[in-house]
């Protein structure tokens, strides 16, 4: 008889979602993991007959997936005003109030506010994040230690004013501080954290700028990430091209091997879209953001043009006061329906192709695609279970699970959440953090960030105590 493998843990599903390069499904499986590392996916008889684990997780009506990756979120700037933004125009929106909120935003705060999001995003089935460019760096990377979370950090670098305000550094203070950032925290979190280079957007940063963080990048191993908009030009006889795109490539950032995520692409002509595709730069879809501002980057979008022209496409929820959600399951619900609307073309987009904006698609923005995004031996242990026995999963439950999760059910249903081979939600409940705690202390933090603005959020109907 053969000696039994050890193993830490093993976790049996009823279904487990592989996203392997054949997309297998496999019912009735199970996962083997060993320190960090998944060490082999097979059925569960033959899991159960292989390994020898310290403890089996035993969900036979559970729904195992990769752990969901969230490539654009602001963990510190976006939280403790939650409710300020809503309904608002973008520039009363970003320039009189999350602007404001992140110049003033203490480490301490940033350490609060991120801790809530991670929280929220591990609640939802999250595993990874990436940073869109935020303020105190320094609280965010402990946030995202203490609390077990991956992911990928980027301090907000610019050295021009930018359209919503806030304040201005030089370039040699920009440069200065996104270097401290990276020797001191890339690698960070036993490898769990990295940390990349910021432009925050083409208005506010110079072509000095541009050009140093373009070459630290090719130093240091590191990837790019920032805001890009592009607006479709009022004039249709304007010319067309994207000077932005035009500069970015001057500078060698759409060169093969250079690592850049660009999020909330609005428009691009065709030229530029192949640009972008031939480039292999990755996109970052924020479509919960869209709705909610009405910035019309689904409306009146190229997202589906650049996917069908090949560029990898992720998604990410920007941010807690900006999309008011942190539920990734619900965004790809977003991103595979609403440009089904507005192109009045139910084919455009789906839940298939969603979930893998959210999984494989999302590790290869942020450079992972080797440890995370798939459920395959020599990856990383970063897993979702989601509770199937829901009756969005029925009936013929596991039939067609991917649309059931993204169309029927939501994040809510993440019942188990692994990082790194580490529990860190069991039973819905968080095991790296005390919520009832850290919900208190949001409270504090809050009200005295709101304080400090001298605004806060205000509900239209009245509230009453009888």
């Amino acid at each position: 008889m053969t000696d039994r493998q050890p193993a830490d843990l093993v976790i049996t599903a009823g279904a487990v979602v592989t996203m392997d390069s054949s997309r297998r499904i496999l019912l009735d499986g199970a996962v083997a993991v060993a320190g960090t590392d998944i060490v082999a996916v097979a059925r569960r008889d033959e899991i159960l007959a292989g390994f020898a684990p310290e403890r089996v997780i035993d969900a036979p009506h559970g729904l195992l997936t990769p752990g969901l990756i969230d490539v654009h979120n602001h963990p510190a700037g976006g939280y403790l005003i939650k409710g300020l933004c809503d309904d608002l125009p973008q520039m009363q929106r970003l320039g009189e109030r999350v602007i404001p909120h992140e110049d003033l935003l203490t480490e301490e705060e940033a350490y609060v506010a991120a801790l809530g999001t991670f929280a929220e995003m591990i609640r939802h089935g999250t595993t990874c994040f990436g940073d869109g460019g935020g303020p105190q760096t320094a609280g965010t990377a402990r946030a995202a230690i203490e609390i077990g979370i991956r992911g990928v950090l980027a301090p907000k670098t610019a050295d021009l004013p930018s359209p919503f305000g806030g304040e201005v550094r030089s370039t040699d203070q920009a440069l200065r501080e996104a270097d401290e950032a990276v020797d001191r925290f890339d690698g960070a979190g036993d490898g769990r954290l990295r940390v990349w280079y910021d432009l925050d957007m083409p208005a506010a940063v110079s072509d000095r700028l541009v050009e140093e963080i373009a070459q630290r990048t090719r130093l240091r191993g590191a990837g790019i990430l920032g805001h890009f908009l592009g607006f479709r030009p009022p004039d249709p006889e304007a010319p067309t091209g994207n000077a932005d795109l035009d500069r970015y490539e001057r500078f060698g950032l759409l060169e093969p091997g250079v690592c850049l995520l660009l999020a909330h692409i609005n428009w691009l002509d065709g030229d530029d879209i192949a640009r972008l595709a031939a480039s292999g730069a990755s996109i970052a879809h924020c479509p919960g953001a869209s709705l909610l501002g009405g910035n019309g980057w689904v409306a009146g979008g190229v997202v589906p043009d650049l996917i069908a022209a090949g560029v990898n496409a992720a998604v990410g929820t920007d941010a807690a006061a900006i999309s008011r959600f942190l539920d990734l399951v619900r965004t790809m619900h977003l991103a595979a329906t609403a440009h089904k609307d507005a192109r009045r073309d139910p084919l455009i987009m789906g839940a298939y192709q969603a979930f893998e904006m959210g999984t494989v698609n999302a590790a290869r923005a942020l450079g992972w695609d080797d440890r995370i995004g798939t459920i395959e031996a020599g990856t990383a242990a970063d897993l979702t279970l989601f509770d199937a026995t829901e009756l969005a999963f029925s009936p013929d439950r596991f039939g067609n699970p991917i649309p059931d999760l993204i169309y029927g059910a939501g994040g809510s249903a993440a019942q188990l959440v692994v990082i790194d081979g580490r529990v860190v939600m069991e039973g819905g409940r968080l095991t790296t953090v005390d919520v009832q705690g850290l919900a208190a202390e949001i409270d504090r933090v809050g009200s005295q960030a709101l304080e400090r603005l001298g605004l806060r959020p205000a509900s239209r109907w009245p509230i009453v105590v009888e």
